[in-house]
Parts: structure tokens; sequence; C-alpha cells
């Protein structure tokens, strides 16, 4: 059995300035496609584990990812998509695809880019051979995608920590349908909601609840799987939400049914998905006032997992404000960081840091202190984590141990944006998050997996960036601006 294999991940925030290039892609072709990935915990790593059980020949043509920003310029799109193509039909004949994509892709000619992928890659290998994608917990799924496809695998957690066993979850259905053991049909049901990212946690309501069901459902005769996406609210696309997805057994009918009573039970909880979060300067009093250290505070505006800018200094000014103590806050700033290193370990240092990047992540803040140490932002991951990677890098980096009126704080000036998925993002700079009393991640649900084992007490912050969670339905063009939670108070009157 010889199954081609390609992944293109990227999540696209079209409130982000800052668009996504071909040079932002890192790209892998051929076995070291599979060789990368082989010790992660990534669906491609889950893609080999199973094959080697299942007597698979794994094929593998090319991977490209990216960190989140702004949509995907049309130029990479063209030439990754092309060589993804390119690689498959270099192929001959296969026995069925494997194609590891987001589902939250913008490109600046297809609002729902990965969609677009999937129907390209059917017209190459015509209708007959399988195809089975997977797909971030983050989607938004359009009927198109569900149209070409033959299976669709979504990750269950978030924190995203099940890749892997999504990944070996895809190939079992793939290896089953060319084995003509099972028929694949699949259903998608789309509830009329927003679900705000603040509610994404998987190991708590509402979601938690919704994903228990999915996973009992599965465990049910005929249904290969239930997926529910809880979609990405910063991709202003036309299915842009929640979407349930269930894939049944030669049964069209059960799949529609199943999909749709997930997807009003989703419409049940619909008053409880309403947003309640302090904004940073209230979030740094909860955090100073706060017995439990060290506290992690979330900035979610600036949400780099999300596609924000990393460099936002909303929580920034109100630790300097606020003459905050013993915080730690990470900042993409390569300029700063050159002038560290021009500066050298141990000397004083003035900077307006943060600010940089547009006027939607606050203003520079200017800061002075002490350049601490200097590094080459490199460090590894071994447990599991969101994202499923081992090996990250935030390119040079400074940590500058800064000086305010009443407090201190370590700021950590990096070089290249990385969601903070790993604890180690820090601790590689020689930062003991355990010594501290106020972290500072830039995600929303992501970090949790990583901060919650050091920190007793976490909080949200509703701070502005590309990624702000108060966004309303004025800011968006292509999105069904009658979601629940945006017209509110309008269906709640015509409901009494």
């Amino acid at each position: 059995m010889r199954v081609a294999v390609a992944g293109f991940v990227h999540e696209s925030n079209t409130f982000s300035s800052q668009p996504t290039r071909l040079q932002d892609f890192g790209i892998r072709e051929g076995t070291d496609l599979l060789e990368a990935h082989n010790d992660t915990y990534h669906e491609i790593a889950g893609y080999i584990a199973a094959a080697r059980e299942l007597d698979m020949e794994l094929c593998p043509t090319l991977s490209a990812s990216a960190t989140p920003a702004g949509a995907v310029t049309s130029t990479a799109y063209e030439e990754i998509t092309g060589r993804i193509l390119e690689g498959i039909g270099a192929l001959g004949d296969v026995d069925g695809v494997l194609l590891a994509l987001h589902g939250a892709m913008v490109t600046e000619d297809f609002p729902h880019g990965d969609a677009q992928t999937v129907r390209r890659v059917r017209g190459l290998v015509g209708p007959d051979v399988p195809i089975v994608v997977t797909h971030d917990y983050h989607a938004n799924v359009p009927p198109e995608l569900v149209d070409v496809a033959d299976a669709l695998v979504i990750y269950k957690t978030n924190p995203h920590v099940d890749q892997r066993e999504r990944g070996i979850e895809a190939v079992t259905i793939l290896a089953r349908t060319v084995r003509g053991e099972v028929r694949p049909t699949m259903a998608l049901a789309k509830p009329e909601l927003v679900f705000n990212i603040y509610f994404h946690n998987t190991s708590v309501p509402p979601m938690q609840p919704l994903m228990a069901r999915a996973i009992d459902l599965e465990r049910q005769e005929s249904i290969l799987s239930c997926s529910i996406a809880a979609g990405y609210q910063y991709a202003d696309v036309e299915s842009m939400g929640p979407s349930v997805v269930v894939v049944a057994d030669n049964d069209q009918m059960r799949a529609e049914s199943e999909a749709r009573r997930i997807s009003e039970t989703m419409w049940a909880a619909r008053d409880s998905l309403i947003t309640d979060v302090p904004d940073p300067a209230s979030a740094v009093r909860l955090a100073r006032a706060s017995d439990e250290h060290p506290v992690t505070l979330l900035d979610f505006g600036d949400n780099i997992g999300g596609g924000s800018a990393g460099d936002s200094t909303f929580v920034l000014e109100q630790l300097l404000a606020q003459g905050a103590e013993g915080w730690v806050m990470t900042l993409w700033d390569p300029q700063a960081v050159q002038a560290c290193v021009d500066a050298g370990i141990g000397s004083t240092i003035s900077l307006a840091v943060g600010g940089k990047t547009d006027d939607d992540h606050g203003a520079p803040q200017r800061i002075t202190g002490t350049v601490r140490t200097l590094s080459d932002g490199l460090y590894k991951e071994r447990e599991h984590r969101h994202g499923g990677g081992r090996r990250h890098n935030q390119g040079l980096t400074a940590v500058v141990s800064v000086r305010v009126d009443g407090g201190t704080g370590l700021l950590v000036l990096n070089s290249r944006r990385v969601s903070p998925n790993s604890i180690h993002q820090i601790t590689s700079a020689g930062i003991a998050p355990e010594q501290q009393k106020i972290l500072v991640a830039k995600g929303a649900v992501a970090p949790r997996a990583a901060y919650e084992p050091v920190s007793p007490r976490l909080i949200e912050v509703n701070s502005g960036g590309a990624c702000w969670i108060g966004r309303g339905p004025e800011s968006y063009q292509r999105a069904n601006r009658t979601l629940y939670e945006w017209t509110r108070s309008t269906k709640q009157g015509e409901i009494e």
C-alpha cells in the first residue's frame, strides 16, 4: 500500500498587518519530511507510527509551515501547492493520500486555502483515490472541503497534545478504506456561533462535555470518527466558526444526524459563551495582589499562536506603571536585541521596546536596565505540549533586568516570533520561573500545558492586538455577521 504524504500548515489572521511570504515557511521535502517529524508529537509522527504497524509505505512529498500571521501571499501559496502536486504526480499510482493541513489558512486569492489545496489534489489523483485530511482544532471547516475529501480528522485537545493520536486515527481510516473494509461518508454541521477562543479549553466546560460526547460517539458501531473544531475567529471567511464533522461507515444519514445532534448541543450552550475578562490594568492588579506565585498572565490580544505580532506592550505598560515586582515577559523586538548585543552583557542600557509592528499593539515603552544574558534562542521540549514540536528557535535572545520605581522585572527580547508553548522559552535564557511572581505568556489556551505545571494561578487578559477577543461584527466582511454572540440581544428578544 503506497500512500502520498504532504503537509501545508498556516493559521492566517486576516487582522494581522504582516503578510505571510514564501520565505516565512520552513519547508522539508522527501525523506527529510519524515525524519524531521519522526520523534515529535505532530500528526505526521502519527502517520509514521501507524504506517509501520499497517505495512504501509509512506511516500513523502513536501511539508511547509509558518508561524501564524497575516494571509498567505499568492506567490507563496502557488509555489508550495505546486510543489506538493508535482511531488504527488511524480509518485505515479498511489493507493491513498494523507494531507496534514491546518484548516484556517487564508490566502490572498482563496479565503479557504486548505479546501482549495484538497480540491487540487483531488483533481490530480482522481475520484477513486481516498484522501484523508487532518486539521487543527482551530479550523474553519467549509462545506467544499468535506465535499472533496473522504475523511477529515481534527485534534480533540486544546492545548493540542493529541496530534500524534489523530495522525494514527487518520492512517487507520485510510488503510481500512483502501482495503475495502469501510466506505467513509462524511457530514458537516455548523452552529451559528462565534464560540470565542476564551472558551476553547477542552479540559473545562463548555467544550469538555461536548468533546466527551464526540469521543463517546466514536465508540459506536459504524462511526469512524467524530470531530469538533472550535473555529478560528481571527479569519474573516465565510465559514468562520465552530464545526462538527462526523465520518460514518457507508451511512450518510447517520453521519448527518449525529453531526446535527452535537451541533444542536453546542447551540444550547450559547448563553454561556459571553466573555468577562479583565483588561491589562485590572489583570496586573490581580496578579500583584495574589498570594500564589508565580501568577501567569495570558495575554490574549497578543496571542502569537493566533497570528498576533508578539510585540504588544499593553501588559508591559501596566507592569511598569504599577511598579510590579518579579515579573518575566517575552517581547519580539529584533532591533532591541541587536542593541543589547552591541552593548554587551553587564551593560546598562536604555531602550524603547515593542509596539513597532503597527498601531494596534500599543506604543513602544521606554525601559532602563542591565543586559543580563545573551543566547542563541535554541531550546528543546521533551513533553507533550501544544503544537507537538520538540525543537524551537526564538532567534538571538537578550534578557534585560529592568528597573522601575518600586519593582524589577526580566524582559526576554527575542528575534523570532515564537508561541509560548514551552516553558523552556524562558528557562533556556537562564530564568527560573518558580522564583518569579508574575509570568506573562503571549497566548490564549495554548500556553496552559507549559505554564500550569509551574503556575498555581493563571489570569486571562483582555488585551488589544490582532487577537483581541472583543472584536465584533463590524470588523468582518465575509463572515456571517449574525452569529449569536454578536446579535444576542436581538435574538433573545425573538426567543422571548
